[in-house]
Parts: structure tokens; sequence; C-alpha cells
């Protein structure tokens, strides 16, 4: 069933990047409550939930606005309520497969008529990405040193340091820096950190999205609080961002970002591709 899911999700979301081993894996998780939709032994529509989370509802065009969404989503929330949860949220949850709703394509239209809010109220969450043949960056190399920083691969023996900046930075990142496969030699992704003194004072993942050789993607991205505003974040993004396109990719994504730091992705050169509505429902706004 994880191949027809996936399937249909890439027909009806064909602009969210996520690698297909990634959404596989979230989509086979075995804690998922799984609402489908058939029509003549195929899937015409399908929710994905886990624990309080719909991380996945889509139908087939063919039978959209004819009613199966909204009875996807009803059956849904009533699912979500039984196993004694009082919000519904619609995006990322213990894992993601998209962050929130998608708004280019209108989708969060569906979910605020049925009493969903954006919320993270004014700050917006987006993915960004560009196309490599418009980065032209050559001054420096992962290796090099910069202000008196050295901007270089992470190896095992980095694991203690990165975390400690890590966790200042962002404590939801951890869990990804503790990995000790991706600092083995050739690792796929590569950690890149700014270090000085022994000091580890920001680290980045630098990745090849697997079975698509032509796209990566940079994310994770951490500085410690007293490190911030020296542009550490900026130099290691296009760093990272350089190393994709001298290994010859064409283009980078980065997902799951927000207000805050769009403008430092931006001036490594860039742009939002998709923004989400964050669309979480109490209990007492449940539509009966």
């Amino acid at each position: 069933m994880v191949n027809e899911i996936y399937s249909l999700y890439k027909e009806c979301l064909p602009d969210i990047n996520r690698s297909e081993e990634t959404v596989k894996r979230i989509l086979g998780d075995t804690g998922n409550h799984i609402i489908n939709y058939m029509v003549a032994g195929k899937l015409a529509g399908v929710s994905v939930i886990n624990d309080n989370t719909i991380l996945l509802l889509c139908v087939e065009k063919s039978f959209q606005n004819r009613g199966v969404g909204g009875e996807l989503l009803k059956q849904s929330e009533e699912y979500i309520l039984s196993n004694g949860f009082h919000k519904f949220v619609a995006g990322a949850g213990k894992d993601y497969i998209m962050p929130g709703i998608p708004m280019n394509n209108g989708a969060h239209n569906f979910f605020k008529k049925r009493g969903y809010i954006h919320s993270w109220g004014n700050r917006g969450c987006f993915d960004m990405c560009q196309m490599l043949k418009d980065f032209d960056y050559n001054e420096h190399s992962i290796g090099d040193v910069i202000a008196g920083i050295t901007y270089r691969r992470a190896l095992i023996h980095d694991v203690d340091n990165i975390v400690k900046c890590v966790s200042d930075a962002e404590e939801s990142f951890v869990q990804y820096y503790q990995n000790e496969e991706v600092y083995e030699k050739g690792a796929n992704p590569l950690v890149l950190i700014a270090e000085k003194d022994n000091e580890v004072l920001g680290a980045l993942m630098v990745d090849i999205e697997t079975g698509n050789t032509d796209t990566g993607s940079i994310g994770c991205t951490a500085t410690a609080c007293q490190h911030r505003n020296k542009g550490i974040a900026t130099n290691m993004v296009i760093l990272g961002t350089k190393y994709l396109k001298d290994i010859g990719l064409s283009k980078v994504y980065l997902s799951y970002t927000y207000t805050d730091i769009v403008s430092m992705y931006g001036r490594a050169g860039y742009k939002v591709c998709m923004e989400y509505y964050m669309g979480e429902k109490s209990v007492e706004n449940t539509l009966t």
C-alpha cells in the first residue's frame, strides 16, 4: 500500500520536495492509521494519521470537489478524538512529509473552511530553493578559513562539540547530529562545521537527494547563540551550496524554514518556492 499512497501523493502534490526514500519511510511507519477511499479497486483518496497529526490527506484529481476530501477529514478527526487527543494538526508531528498545508495551490482553503487556523500567527513557514546555474561564488571552499573561523567537514571525534553547539542553537536538531553514520568517510549527508579555537560555532547538513542525482539539499542550520549575527550561518550555507554545485548538481532545496531566517538564506541566493499554512484545530472548534 505504501507504493500506491506514494504514487497518489506525487500526482496530487508534485511540487513538494521530499526524497522518495524519506516519504516512503514515513508512510510505512507502523504507528500510522490509514484511511483509504477506493474506487474500482484503485486508491482514489487517502488520509495518513500518526497520533494527532494528519501527515497526508490527498484525493485523486477526478474525485476532488465531490465530498471525498471532506469525508476523509471527518473520519480522520473522529479517529484522533477517539484516541484521546484534543487538537488536530495538519503537517508536522513526530515527523513530516510536509511541515504544513501547501498554499501555492490553495489547498489550505479546504482546511480553513473546516475550522483550521494558521498556528504560527504572523510568522510564515517556507521551502526555499535555487538553481545552481545561477549560483556564482568562487571565493572560498569547504576547508578554508574565513575571518579566523575554519569551515570544514566534521569527523566522528567532533560529535560531542557539535552536540554542545546544536543543543544551544536548536535542541530539535540534536538527534540528527548524534547519528554517527553521517561522520563516516563518503557519508551522505555530510556535516559542515564552523570552528574556532577547538569550539564548534555552527553546523550544517549538506545532502545529495537519494535517487535524484542532480538535486541536493541543505538543512538543520545551527549557530550557537553567542556567535550569531557574525555571518557564520550564511558562510556555511554558501560553502555547502558551492560544494553541491562543484560535484555537479543542478538544484538545491531547503525545507521547513521560517520568516525570521529567510533573509539569511536569501543572502546565499535561495528563493521561497513553497509557503505552508501551519494548520491546527482544537476540539472545541470541531465542526459537527
